[in-house]
Formats: C-alpha cells, sequence, structure tokens
C-alpha cells in the first residue's frame, strides 16, 4: 500500500513538471512568434530621396532667413534684444533637425516597429519639445515680455493653432505602438496589423516632422519681412 502510493505521488509529480515545462515552451513560443511579428520591416526608400531633399531645403530657408539679421548692421526700429532672441530660438530649432540623429532616421530606407518607436521618442524629445514647445510656443504666448513686436500678434494664432495640433498627436501614436505587445499569437491578421502599424505609424510621425519644419519656416519667412521691413 505504502508503495502503491509512492508511485502515485510520483506520477502527480511528473505530471505536475511536465505541465510547467509544457507551459513554459508555450510561452517562450508564444513569444518567439510575437517577437517576429514585431520585427516586420517596411520599404521607405521609395520616396526617401525627395523627402530629404525636401526638409534639407526647408532648412536652409530657416538658416538664411535667421541671418537677414545682423546685429552689427541692423538700423531698424525695432529693440535688437527681441530681434536676436528670435533669432537664437530659430538657429535652436535648426540644430535639432540638423541633428546627426535626425539625420539618420531621415537617411533610413528600412524600419521594423522598433525603429518607428525610437523615431517617435526623437521626435517628442528633440522636435516638440526642444524646438516647437520650448522656442516657438514662446513666440506665440502673449504674454511674453520679451517680444516687442507688434507683427507677431498676427502670426501668433498660426502658431498657436499649429502647436496644439502637434502636441496632440505623438502620444496618440505611440500608445498605438505600445499596445502592439497585446497580439500574443502569430498569424497572418496579426502580422498584417503589425506591418500596417508600423507603416502608418511611420508617415504619422513623419508628418509631425514636417509640420514641426514647416511651422518653423513660416516663423522664419516673417522674422525675415520684420527685419527687412523694421
Amino acid at each position: 500500500m505504502k508503495k502503491l502510493l509512492l508511485e502515485y505521488a510520483n506520477l502527480i509529480g511528473y505530471t505536475f513538471t511536465g505541465l510547467i515545462f509544457g507551459l513554459a515552451f508555450a510561452l517562450l513560443f508564444i513569444n518567439y512568434n510575437h517577437a517576429r511579428d514585431i520585427d516586420e520591416i517596411i520599404d521607405v526608400s521609395d520616396n526617401l530621396t525627395a523627402t530629404r531633399e525636401q526638409v534639407q531645403a526647408k532648412i536652409d530657408t530657416i538658416k538664411a532667413n535667421a541671418a537677414s539679421y545682423d546685429a552689427s548692421t541692423y538700423q531698424g526700429n525695432y529693440i535688437s534684444y527681441d530681434l536676436n532672441n528670435i533669432q537664437l530660438r530659430l538657429n535652436s530649432c535648426v540644430a535639432s533637425f540638423e541633428s546627426e540623429e535626425s539625420q539618420n532616421y531621415l537617411n533610413k530606407t528600412e524600419y521594423s516597429l522598433k525603429d518607428v518607436y525610437g523615431f517617435g521618442e526623437f521626435y517628442q524629445n528633440n522636435i516638440l519639445n526642444d524646438c516647437v514647445i520650448m522656442q516657438m510656443n514662446a513666440l506665440g504666448s502673449s504674454d511674453s515680455q520679451s517680444m516687442n513686436i507688434p507683427s507677431l500678434s498676427y502670426i501668433r494664432p498660426f502658431i498657436n493653432l499649429n502647436i496644439k495640433k502637434l502636441m496632440n498627436s505623438p502620444s496618440y501614436i505611440m500608445s498605438n505602438i505600445e499596445n502592439a505587445d497585446n497580439y500574443q499569437f502569430s498569424n497572418n491578421d496579426n502580422k498584417n496589423t503589425i506591418f500596417s502599424l508600423t507603416r502608418d505609424s511611420y508617415y504619422a510621425i513623419l508628418e509631425n516632422y514636417n509640420t514641426s519644419l514647416d511651422l518653423v519656416v513660416e516663423v522664419s519667412e516673417w522674422y525675415k519681412n520684420t527685419v527687412i521691413g523694421g
């Protein structure tokens, strides 16, 4: 009787151990397939050259417009401190767009979902926060005490509208990418979903990148006209 109970206990133990190993293997298999799913690659090389050229042309425009003010030769009516302040803000944005990390993302021909997430984080930290919010938002504020230029009031609605639009978009995009971890089983539907998410998120971030750049271009055009006309 004692021997029978011992054999029964061993059988239960072996069964339980087998179930644990089976569950562990199943989880590893699911995670492996999930990792393969989220490694779906999109190719963005078709429009890459045109995108880089357009971005560089806009950056060159901002740099040229910012350089329209020279403190040593300016003889206009506006306070040099104000004009210098705006010039520094424009050049700070240029530095963000011309950074090595920015150029690496613009030169990248293939993106995984992880790559797109990295692009989104870069955009949020370096373009949205450092340029749009830190630099352009000050120009959009009517409470600014350092911008005593009347014509600034004409472009403030445009600045504020674009900033509001840009601030609402990235968190939604990044949240969608983070939710990709909810797909636990590998099948064609999930692969198609991940591929579409990767593609759509990339182009959404790129659109925000370009919208931010367009905002700075418009501000720089206003700045050039202010310097020349003032």
